[in-house]
């Protein structure tokens, strides 16, 4: 979602809230661990300080779908985000960099959405056996560049 910088000032007064579903089906193709992902509901307010500072409250909600780590099965993880996020003219390191007179939220939420993705999920109930103790013979052992000092003679 894109406003410019007027457009949110203008609006502060009578209605600072928004809400929108954003599709990101095209950004999932960039990522390797994500199968499917639902349409992203976004709501929210703003607020302004001395028309410089824009500060952002978010409420995000998807659902991803990922391979479960061990059957590789799909798995639906429900993301619920609760973001607040500030964005202003001037730069400044505890904040967002408004570069130009727009501000788009896309950016913003798709990167959070990364963050709080899981790194490997697993489906209910299933769980990697780990009693399962695996020995190897003397024979197994041998060092995968043993045989290279037969060739240097």
């Amino acid at each position: 979602m894109k406003w410019t910088i007027h457009e949110l000032i203008k609006h502060v007064t009578s209605d600072p809230t928004f809400k929108f579903s954003v599709d990101f089906s095209d950004k999932i193709k960039e990522i390797d661990d994500i199968i499917d992902i639902s349409l992203v509901s976004v709501e929210g307010d703003y607020e302004i300080y001395d028309n410089e500072e824009f500060i952002f409250y978010m409420n995000i909600e998807c659902t991803l779908k990922m391979l479960c780590a061990i059957t590789l099965e799909e798995v639906d993880v429900k993301l619920d985000l609760d973001i607040e996020e500030v964005l202003t003219t001037y730069k400044s390191d505890d904040s967002i960099h408004i570069e130009g007179i727009t501000i788009d939220l896309l950016p913003i939420i798709w990167s959070n959405i990364i963050l709080e993705k899981p790194m490997r999920v697993t489906k209910e109930g299933v769980s990697l056996k780990t009693d399962e103790i695996v020995e190897f013979s003397d024979t197994e052992k041998t060092n995968a560049f043993a045989n290279l000092i037969e060739y240097k003679k």
